[in-house]
C-alpha cells in the first residue's frame, strides 16, 4: 500500500513567533496612522498640521514590512515547498502569498507615487487589503492545525498473515 511520507510543516517556534509579532507590528502601526491621519490633526503656529507621529508609524512601518517580507521569503524553501507537495492548507496558503505580494507592491507603489488619485485608490486598496492580513493569518494557522494528519496510535495487523 502506498502512503504518502507525513511532512513536517510546522515552523520552528522563533519563525512563527516573528512572523506573529512582525504581523501585529504592521497591522497596529498601520490603525494607527489611519487614526492618527484621520483624526489626529494638531494646532500648530499656521494652523492644522498633520500629526507630528505619522512620520515614526510610517518608518516604523515600513520596517516592519522589511522583516516580514524577509521571514515569508524564508518559507518558501520548505513550509510552501512541502505543504504544496502534502496537498494542505492550499487555498489559504494561496491567499496569503496573494494579500503578502499585493500589500508589498501597494507599499511601494505609495512610497513612490506622485499621482494624488493614483495615490489615493492604491492607499485605500492598501489598508483594506492589510486590515484583513491579521485575519487571513488566524484562518490560515487554524485551517493548518485542523489538517495535520491523524497518527494512528498503534497499527497493528489483524491479517495472519
Amino acid at each position: 500500500m502506498s502512503r504518502r511520507p507525513e511532512f513536517k510543516l510546522s515552523l520552528p517556534k522563533w519563525h512563527e513567533w516573528s512572523i506573529y509579532v512582525c504581523t501585529a507590528v504592521l497591522v497596529l502601526t498601520g490603525v494607527a496612522w489611519l487614526i492618527a491621519g484621520s483624526f489626529g490633526a494638531v494646532q500648530g503656529e499656521f494652523g492644522q498640521e498633520p500629526n507630528p507621529s505619522l512620520p515614526w508609524l510610517l518608518m516604523v512601518h515600513g520596517i516592519g514590512a522589511y522583516a516580514f517580507a524577509i521571514l515569508a521569503a524564508m518559507l518558501v524553501p520548505v513550509h510552501i515547498r512541502l505543504g504544496w507537495r502534502a496537498s494542505r492548507n492550499r487555498l489559504s496558503g494561496i491567499a496569503m502569498v496573494s494579500v503578502s505580494l499585493f500589500l508589498a507592491t501597494s507599499g511601494l507603489a505609495l512610497y513612490y507615487s506622485t499621482g494624488e488619485g493614483f495615490r489615493s485608490a492604491v492607499s485605500l486598496a492598501h489598508w483594506v487589503v492589510g486590515l484583513g492580513l491579521a485575519l487571513l493569518l488566524a484562518v490560515h494557522i487554524m485551517r493548518g492545525k485542523g489538517s495535520r494528519p491523524r497518527r494512528a496510535k498503534s497499527q497493528v495487523s489483524t491479517s495472519g498473515g
